[in-house]
């Protein structure tokens, strides 16, 4: 049997990867010259810039999608923590370096408000229960029942997870500069962390767990790890190439056509693209699903703007991740968002 998977970015390779262990021959296919989605690397000027993400949270899952075929990560890419996993820079120049051991974490606290510490051990705590329902339970879980999130809904309520990431913090720190630090995550992710559910607040914890690494050679070299093992294991990937149409019969699948004219037949398709693009341009409009979720993601696709720029100096100063935070916070996030 055959499965098509749309859009090599991460989350493509891995179910390319993940659908190739389960036995099914499997076409990747990637509108762009190089395969990676918002890992792409761009060479400019003798430069080189990561364009998307720079830090592993969760090493454990691109070592999982190597097991799959009895490989070791080790031996395609190297990960090295980091010791400073941010480095905040307030509006009076005070900084905050947030990452290391329990200890490095505490001191650093302590540094700005020490009453402060406590209540870090809480919300490391809280942060911890977070984590056991909303990755361990949730993070692989489909939400497209109503059935499977009522089974949920009584652990939901019971971490609150109504409030806000905001609201958590607040409740627990009491320093303005390191409420801020501390609700930063759901901007990684693009959420305001003043509407966000207090469920991101996971990622403290996860940060906590596992730690933050940098992949050697940047994350371009992590593409080009898994690429290496997809070749490896047989999976065709085709780039500078982009599905046109899908095919569909009586709510199923069938084939897609790509740009270039070529036509593949499949028993299962995996999209890993924009969904607003995917409901709202390649699937007929011939069932309620795709009618609905075609009205649900009109004018929501994801997107940011990022600077990039070539330095031929080092600066001792700037961490890996070095978070300059103004005056102004939530206006700010309110104007952005």
């Amino acid at each position: 049997m055959k499965v098509v998977v749309m859009g090599a970015g991460f989350g493509g390779i891995a179910s390319a990867l993940r659908a190739r262990a389960l036995g099914f021959d499997v076409v990747l296919v990637e509108k762009n010259q190089q395969i990676g989605g918002r890992a792409q690397v761009f060479n400019v000027d003798g430069y080189r810039h990561d364009a998307g993400p720079t830090v592993i949270t969760a090493p454990f899952l691109f070592d999982e999608l190597f097991a799959l075929f009895n490989r070791e990560r080790a031996d395609y890419i190297e990960f090295t923590p980091l010791k400073v996993w941010y480095r905040f820079v307030f509006d009076d120049l005070s900084t905050f370096d947030y990452g290391g051991s329990q200890h490095d974490i505490e001191t650093a606290i302590g540094n700005i408000d020490p009453s402060d510490v406590q209540h870090y051990r809480s919300l490391l705590q809280e942060s911890k229960s977070i984590y056991h329902v909303g990755f361990e339970r949730l993070a692989d879980k489909p939400f497209h029942r109503m059935t499977n999130m009522m089974k949920l809904l009584p652990a939901m309520i019971k971490l609150k997870s109504y409030r806000s990431v905001w609201q958590l913090v607040s409740s627990h720190m009491q320093n303005e500069k390191l409420r801020q630090a501390f609700s930063i995550q759901p901007l990684l992710v693009g959420g305001n962390p003043f509407d966000t559910t207090s469920i991101y607040n996971l990622i403290h914890f996860l940060e906590r767990k596992f730690g933050i690494h940098f992949a050697m050679g940047g994350t371009g070299a992590l593409v080009k790890a898994l690429e290496k093992l997809m070749i490896e294991q047989d999976i065709e990937i085709i780039t500078s190439n982009s599905v046109e149409l899908i095919e569909t019969k009586d709510n199923y699948v069938k084939s897609v056509t790509l740009q270039d004219g070529t036509n593949l037949p499949c028993d299962h398709l995996i999209s890993n693209i924009d969904p607003a693009y995917l409901y709202g341009k390649l699937l007929k409009k011939e069932s309620s699903i795709v009618a609905t979720a075609r009205t649900k993601l009109a004018r929501k696709s994801m997107g940011l703007f990022v600077l990039f720029f070539g330095t031929d100096k080092q600066y001792s100063a700037v961490e890996h991740h070095t978070i300059l935070l103004g005056k102004r916070f939530k206006g700010l996030l309110d104007d952005i968002f």
